[in-house]
């Protein structure tokens, strides 16, 4: 069990990683028009909160052999990437 969300607990850091990227990317080549900036920091600063409070969690119960701490790291990464996911699915519907 704890190899299982261990390994989860790392994918979806690993996603959470890629969406940061994005979210610099986005913040490095947003427009001023509608305050566009503004969404972007914003939404950089969430992104970046994420991972390092969601990645030093899961580092930590990792290290320590903790399952609730691997699992409720897990849970904290992997919602993110699932709402996205849900958002886009009813977006092409």
């Amino acid at each position: 069990m704890a190899k299982t969300l261990k390994a989860f607990g790392w994918f979806f850091l690993a996603i959470d990683t890629v969406g940061l990227a994005f979210m610099v990317q986005w913040a490095l080549m947003a427009s001023s028009r509608d305050g566009e900036i503004a969404y972007a920091v914003v939404f950089l600063l969430f992104a970046l909160a994420l991972v390092g409070v969601g990645g030093t969690a899961l580092a930590c119960s990792a290290k320590r052999g903790s399952v609730l701490g691997l699992w409720c790291s897990t849970l904290f990464l992997g919602i993110p990437p699932l709402i996205v996911a849900a958002i886009r699915i009813s977006n092409s519907i």
